[in-house]
């Protein structure tokens, strides 16, 4: 049970203010959003919290660990862009940050201690919604002094405890790995994405596979010019429907398109929920794509 409070807390902060938390799309390529508290008497309908964007390209091809120590120094205040302010008291200091799997362990000093309630909450959250777009990491543990607050229901967070609202959406995170070209064949890339009311899980996943790799050193798994009709998901079934001409998208080799099948089945199969895949072609189910069987594909995973 307390492992659920920290996202009904921060649900119930949404609804007592109005709306929810930020809106955010899917992360892009080269910024990082920084989130940090609105101010309530200047956003629609008073968000708890906001984001500004910085610029992350150069970031990008550095460690995980030293994209993680950067995103903390600008949420402990050396961010300059406007519209950002702090939701970490002044004079705390970053102790430590260290990956641990996929999982961040943050150590602030003492004046952390002084927040409480739901300022407590927007803290911790801004500090792992900020951390949690950087690939590699899922899950922030926070602690103060090297030890977890023992008023706190949890010293853990992920993205996905909490529930984004507004007026106008629901949105959720949704860890996944999508899998692009490298080296030696089909690599993961481990991403969060952002899905909107409305959305497919599924659809958010072709869609971060058309934008391609974030990471250096991959390739896009899609060819140029692939194009995929419509995509959702029904009882556990994805239906992935793709438009007639498809044969003129696909790569030439026999074992090209295995790898681009094979990809986007992994990709897909990601998702918790899609228990089995079925691809067609305007609407009608097939057995192979191009030189590719597809038929297991229908039995489900």
């Amino acid at each position: 049970m307390k492992k659920i409070l920290p996202a009904i807390f921060c649900v119930l902060l949404a609804v007592v203010l109005g709306v929810g938390l930020v809106k955010g799309r899917r992360q892009e390529t080269d910024t990082l959003r920084i989130y940090c508290p609105a101010v309530t008497s200047e956003t629609r309908g008073g968000d708890a919290l906001t984001t500004v964007k910085v610029d992350w390209e150069e970031m990008r091809p550095k460690e995980t660990e030293t994209q993680v120590e950067e995103a903390l120094r600008l949420l402990l205040g050396e961010c300059e862009t406007v519209g950002f302010r702090s939701a970490i008291p002044a004079g705390t200091k970053l102790l430590s940050s260290r990956l641990v799997g996929s999982t961040v362990q943050v150590d602030f000093s003492t004046p952390y201690r002084q927040l409480s309630g739901m300022d407590l909450t927007i803290a911790d959250y801004c500090v792992a919604l900020t951390l949690v777009q950087i690939p590699g990491v899922y899950t922030v543990r926070i602690t103060v002094d090297g030890e977890e607050l023992a008023y706190r229901d949890t010293n853990l967070f992920r993205a996905e405890d909490v529930l984004f609202t507004s007026e106008e959406d629901v949105a959720r995170n949704l860890p996944v790995s999508l899998y692009f070209l490298g080296e030696n064949g089909l690599t993961s890339e481990e991403r969060m994405l952002t899905v909107y009311e409305g959305e497919s899980s599924a659809g958010a996943v072709m869609e971060a596979l058309q934008d391609g790799p974030v990471g250096e050193g991959l390739r896009p798994l899609l060819p140029e010019g692939f194009r995929v009709l419509s995509v959702k998901v029904e009882n556990g079934v994805c239906f992935l429907n793709l438009p007639a001409d498809i044969k003129q998208q696909l790569p030439e080799t026999e074992e090209d398109q295995q790898l681009l099948v094979e990809g986007i089945e992994r990709s897909l199969y990601s998702v918790r929920s899609i228990r089995q895949i079925q691809i067609l072609i305007e609407g009608e189910l097939q057995h192979s794509l191009g030189l590719v069987d597809v038929s297991e594909l229908i039995k489900g995973k």
